[in-house]
């Protein structure tokens, strides 16, 4: 890969990564789809990062799911369903101008439909946070 190409990929891998964090204090910014253009990111251009964001204990369960399951977990579709819909009340009363507040709802009301469709992780899966992990995740029973 050449060298601007990686560090393109790299920029927006720590640029969604800073959204996706920010997303977990945010409501009207969503964690996991940042999250996982951050994970993809990183699969291309550093093995470094690419391994801590698996290993890390909030973000490499989202990662693990979607990867080989194509799913979200239990938690992570309560936690963005009660984000989404406290953002779309919160926009209804703000005094954004109506086509703004209305393009913003419809697009909450996308993120809310893909959760509702998206498949449900079988279990709880984590991570290893330890340096030495050889990455595989693990499920909690």
């Amino acid at each position: 890969m050449k060298p601007a190409t990686r560090y393109i990929l790299q920029a927006i891998g720590f640029v969604s990564l800073a959204l996706g964090f920010a997303g977990l204090f945010l409501p009207l910014l969503p964690t996991t789809p940042f999250i996982l253009l951050s994970g993809w990111a990183f699969a291309k251009s550093s093995e470094k990062w690419h391994a801590w964001i698996h290993r890390h204990p909030e973000f490499g369960p989202l990662i693990y799911n979607w990867k080989n399951n194509r799913s979200v977990s239990l938690r992570h579709k309560i936690v963005a369903s009660i984000t989404v819909t406290t953002s779309i009340i919160f926009i209804s009363f703000s005094g954004a101008p109506p086509m703004i507040r209305a393009g913003i709802a419809l697009g909450l009301s996308t993120l809310y439909v893909f959760l509702l469709l998206t498949p449900t992780s079988p279990a709880r899966i984590s991570t290893s946070a330890t340096p030495n992990s050889d990455k595989t995740p693990t499920k909690d029973l």
